[in-house]
């Protein structure tokens, strides 16, 4: 039987990657977004899960579409790992 997925974690880590692909930090996503560093900081490690007007904020400061945050893996990254 599998572990069921931690929705919050994946989230968290999507939002870390795509944050991190764009050479952003952490306080640069917060005064783009109007949250508080500490906020980002507990949703990429998981502490919860956020609204859907939070992702939205942090999708328009990071300049992806918010489905970029809620889908754990894009085409590029499915293929390196099928090819592993």
């Amino acid at each position: 039987m599998t572990a069921p997925l931690n929705i919050q974690k994946v989230f968290g880590e999507r939002l870390r990657e795509v944050r991190l692909k764009r050479k952003l930090t952490q306080v640069q996503v917060a005064e783009r977004s109007g949250l508080f560093q500490n906020h980002i900081s507990l949703l990429e490690n998981g502490g919860y899960m956020p609204t859907l007007e939070t992702i939205l904020k942090l999708s328009a400061a990071i300049g992806c579409k918010p489905t970029d945050l809620l889908t754990p893996f894009n085409a590029a990254d499915l293929r390196s790992l099928l090819e592993k």
